[in-house]
């Protein structure tokens, strides 16, 4: 049996980190249903695995690192166990003088982040608050009001200390991840997508950071990352629009090269200023097929890199199926590979590659504008939404 695939990444670099995308309250329910279907010879091999990848029942010596999810993650936790959460509603509203809706989805939401990081708390103490850190995000809706974005943010924290909470690479949030920095809050710069947004987020840290020393405050708890999500830039409409206008014909190679082109840059921009904060890689997927067998080129193409891989349970349920026995998938430290000259001679004619990847291709005012921020806004605000449905059912149905 050939080392598994996830392992196989991790040893690429010393520093380089394994977490899960997703709550990790759903984790022993997938694994279960991942050992359901696996074929019989495989079972006992998988379970072992997946338990070496996360076991919640032993964090410390598990390949997870750590945990980053959002209100579409913490829908799913719902989706899991509607009953239990219906009961957490009921209880809290019969010790709540409130029916409110809004109010209460915002209590539910915070008690499903509590829950993950009490897991996480474990590895965070026995690493010297180094790794067991679960980001919890700000509610996408409010991307663009710092004022509501700082208060969710100060209760977040209240919850416990290995809470890192996840502000989006708006033009508003990148003062949000300032002030947070200054008062030693751990932060996880998502919703970005370019370069300008990574070394934005990145001077905004670094200055938050250095006000934070100056005022004394204690940075013993603190971390910071910042989220590359590939496929989402990969994905927006407007990148094919202007290829076809210059009479390039995107292939997946080219996508997914394009956007590992990004991080690269930014990654090696990171290592050369020595900034405090770590990059992050998010939003992968498998491919392309190439001779007949699909690839991982999100993960081949930034391995080696000193740097955090959040992926999602899908991802991981790939990987453990259609890799699950697959020694032809090899790392090598390509993070310092340029991407071939032929793909980067068609990429550099579009504008939208080249506005991503230049350092000053995008001011911090037009962050807001930029369609991959723009389409996740939407989807994480209609996930939202679906949880406070929920809630709004629930509370409709019960009587206190």
């Amino acid at each position: 049996m050939a080392i598994p695939v996830i392992e196989r990444l991790a040893n690429t670099a010393p520093g380089l980190e394994i977490w899960l995308d997703s709550s990790p309250l759903v984790y022993r329910s997938w694994m279960q249903k991942m050992l359901v279907s696996a074929p019989r010879e495989n079972k006992q091999e998988l379970e072992k695995q997946l338990l070496n990848l996360f076991d919640p029942d032993d964090v410390c010596n598990s390949i997870v690192k750590g945990v980053t999810t959002n209100p579409k993650l913490s829908l799913i936790a719902i989706q899991e166990d509607p009953n239990k959460w219906k009961g957490w509603i009921e209880g809290y509203l019969k010790s709540h003088d409130t029916r409110d809706v809004e109010h209460v989805f915002w209590q539910l939401y915070k008690e499903i982040v509590r829950n993950g990081a009490e897991m996480l708390m474990p590895l965070f103490e026995s690493s010297g608050y180094r790794y067991g850190f679960l980001s919890g995000q700000l509610d996408p809706r409010n991307l663009f009001n710092q004022e509501i974005m700082l208060e969710q943010a100060h209760e977040l924290v209240e919850l416990s200390p290995n809470i890192m909470v996840k502000v989006p690479g708006s033009h508003e949030g990148m003062t949000v991840l300032r002030k947070l920095t200054a008062s030693g809050i751990s932060t996880n710069c998502t919703l970005c997508y370019t370069v300008p947004q990574y070394i934005a987020a990145a001077n905004a840290v670094q200055a938050g950071s250095e006000e934070a020393r100056a005022k004394g405050v204690d940075l013993t708890r603190w971390r910071s990352v910042i989220t590359a999500m590939n496929a989402r830039w990969e994905n927006a409409s407007i990148f094919n629009e202007q290829a076809e206008k210059e009479g390039i014909q995107l292939t997946a190679e080219h996508k997914i090269l394009a956007s590992s082109a990004i991080f690269k840059r930014a990654y090696r921009l990171f290592r050369a200023r020595a900034y405090p904060s770590k990059m992050l890689i998010c939003s992968v997927r498998t491919g392309p097929v190439v001779n007949g067998r699909r690839r991982i080129w999100h993960l081949e193409e930034t391995a080696g890199a000193d740097a955090v891989f959040t992926l999602p349970i899908v991802f991981y349920s790939e990987l453990y199926t259609d890799y699950f026995d697959s020694p032809e998938i090899q790392f090598t430290p390509a993070i310092w590979r340029d991407i071939p000259e032929s793909y980067w001679n068609d990429l550099i004619r579009i504008p939208y590659f080249v506005q991503s990847f230049e350092e000053d291709g995008i001011a911090s005012p037009d962050f807001n504008d930029i369609m991959a921020l723009q389409n996740t806004h939407k989807e994480f605000s209609g996930a939202t939404e679906e949880m406070v449905d929920f809630v709004r059912k629930m509370i409709a149905a019960i009587e206190i």
